[in-house]
């Protein structure tokens, strides 16, 4: 149950996994280890003050340089439990149980938040509406999409004539269509 009030779990745990992804790469760690493990909630070096409460986290995404490369969902384990403790002493770290998200599959290979050099955290929170909803279409793989982040809006091109815009609640969208072009000339 959410620590502070809230019923269901609203947020969004992004990952800096710039310098792990290598190990996935290299088959050192399998995916899920490296995004869903060993996460310190505490700010500085406080072991009362946390970045983040555990039980309101939804969804992590994976970010590298950039860009989403693995979306999460947080689901619970055979004894109904979203995460786990690990380590010994007060500042022990989070280990979470999750699945590959379908329901957020549109967000793989989204901008994601990027980290500058010298930020303390790898991680950061979203809000759980302003991620990308849908699978991803038949037929067509990453590369073939086209997205673009406008403010806090993602703008996203799948195949040649399907947009999706992805905006916090309190944005407007207007869409004016263009007269067709003469091809002929």
């Amino acid at each position: 149950m959410p620590t502070d009030g809230h019923g269901e779990p609203d947020q969004v745990l992004a990952v800096n996994v710039n310098r792990r992804w290598s190990e996935i790469e290299a088959g050192m760690s399998t995916e899920a280890d490296v995004v869903l493990g060993d996460w310190s909630p505490w700010v500085g070096r406080s072991t009362t003050i946390r970045h983040f409460d555990p039980d309101r986290i939804a969804v992590i995404i994976a970010c590298r340089r950039g860009e989403t490369k693995a979306v999460y969902e947080i689901v619970p384990d055979g004894r109904g439990q979203r995460y786990h403790w690990t380590g010994d002493g007060p500042r022990r770290r989070l280990v979470f149980h999750g699945r590959p998200s379908a329901r957020y599959a549109a967000q793989l290979g989204a901008p994601a938040p990027t980290w500058t050099q010298g930020e303390g955290t790898p991680l950061k929170l979203l809000a759980l509406d302003d991620l990308l909803q849908g699978e991803q279409p038949e037929g067509q793989d990453e590369s073939e999409q086209r997205q673009a982040v406008v403010g806090q809006a993602v703008i996203t091109l799948s195949g040649t004539q399907n947009l999706t815009v992805s905006i916090p609640p309190h944005y407007s969208v207007t869409i004016t269509p263009r007269a067709a072009q003469d091809r002929s000339s």
